[in-house]
């Protein structure tokens, strides 16, 4: 009796099984539910086509071969990698990919050829229909080639002012989905290369461009997964810690003209920055700046000349604004300041901008008005980070880079 029982019970079991798809998988649908668990890699040749803006007389026609420089062309080499379609980072971050890229640019023969190497990451922002989204990516290197300036052989190119710059590119772009295996991508550029005040003249070069790439994927799924809700969120607050350094090149107005002093000067600093974490991407908080530069507040006296010139007896003598140069006691080039922050989160990197007021030395030199900060946080551990910045005040001056690490506390996120 009980034998016949546990018979027609294990019969249903199976009936229901049978009929839920819940049985014995077919090697296809192992094959699929194997290919959601698996990291995706991406190739990928991009081709870009632009203009350059023209933000200097340089680039206007005041350059010896008297040309207006409009040409701009990028060939690019890229690798990504993203999260297995089936997990929750790709649920949470739709369409996110990260990795490296090589790029050459071919510009005006007085600028030069230089080639990028860089970090990107992009995601999307909208899906339009299952083959086609709109999509954003950001890039972020160093590009070394350039015929920087040369006080003799190219004085008047004001627009780079070194070997190696930094290279930061931002795209909007459609994502058309050809086949499991490619994707062709048409977009708008901006690009701006710039030596983070290490050196001068630091004008900088800014782009705009259309890009046009193919997209080979070696392992993506033949049909998107059907994502679940979102997993939940606990909302909490966090503090990040950061210790900087950077250096910087100083100019100064005198009697005698603009000059560059010689030599670099140092600054160090910290930011206490605690946030609030909003959602999946979103961090918003405050911080506690506070930093000692070397350049601040030094003083170029041309009443020394003069005094110079009678303790040396030669009137002819010529005298060099470093010659002039007073150096301010050390609390004098030490500030302190507060800024509002917003974090933009994703994996592995998280973008932080800030703009604040100092309240220490608030009113003299480059400590006087608003500063903004601009800054890549590339996650290590869990909880520590490279901190890679830059730094202007009141909207329009280049101040100096930010390199540091930082420790995250508090964190609660996954």
């Amino acid at each position: 009796m009980v034998e016949a029982i546990r018979k027609k019970l294990l019969t249903a079991v199976l009936a229901v099984t049978a009929a839920t798809g819940m049985g014995a998988q077919t090697p296809d649908s192992v094959a699929a539910a194997t290919d959601t668990m698996r990291t995706i890699h991406r190739l990928e040749a991009e081709v870009v086509d632009g203009a350059v803006l023209h933000t200097n007389r340089f680039l206007e026609g005041h350059n010896p071969e008297v040309r207006t420089m409009n040409q701009y062309f990028t060939l690019k080499a890229k690798y990504a990698f993203m999260p297995p379609s089936g997990s929750e980072q790709a649920r949470i971050y739709k369409g996110v990919y990260q990795g490296v890229g090589l790029a050459y640019h071919h510009l005006n023969p007085q600028i030069g050829n230089p080639f990028s190497a860089y970090l990107f990451q992009g995601a999307t922002i909208a899906t339009l229909s299952r083959r086609l989204s709109l999509n954003y990516e950001w890039d972020f290197g160093l590009t070394y080639g350039w015929k920087s300036y040369a006080g003799g052989e190219r004085p008047d190119n004001r627009v780079i002012g070194s070997k190696m710059t930094a290279y930061m590119d931002i795209d909007l772009y459609l994502r058309w989905m050809l086949s499991k295996q490619f994707d062709l991508n048409v977009g708008l550029t901006a690009s701006h290369f710039s030596n983070g005040n290490t050196s001068v003249p630091n004008a900088g070069l800014n782009v705009a461009s259309v890009k046009l790439s193919l997209a080979y994927y070696l392992n993506r799924p033949a049909e998107e997964v059907v994502f679940c809700p979102l997993p939940s969120f606990e909302q909490h607050w966090s503090m990040d810690v950061v210790l900087f350094g950077g250096w910087k090149k100083r100019g100064s107005e005198t009697d005698m003209g603009a000059y560059v002093l010689p030599g670099t000067y140092g600054v160090v600093g910290i930011n206490i920055n605690p946030m609030y974490n909003v959602n999946h991407r979103f961090n918003v908080g405050a911080s506690l700046d506070m930093y000692y530069d070397h350049s601040a507040n030094l003083i170029i006296d041309d009443a020394k000349k003069n005094a110079l010139k009678e303790d040396s007896g030669d009137e002819s003598k010529v005298i060099h604004p470093e010659d002039l140069l007073t150096t301010p006691a050390w609390y004098k080039q030490v500030t302190a300041g507060v800024s509002v922050r917003g974090e933009y989160v994703m994996p592995y990197f998280t973008i932080n901008f800030g703009i604040g007021h100092n309240f220490i030395n608030a009113k003299s030199g480059v400590f006087d008005g608003f500063y903004e900060l601009l800054a890549l946080k590339i996650g290590i551990t869990r909880k520590t980070f490279i901190h890679i910045g830059y730094s202007l005040y009141d909207f329009q001056y280049p101040n100096n880079l930010m390199l540091g690490v930082g420790y995250r506390f508090g964190s609660r996120r996954r």
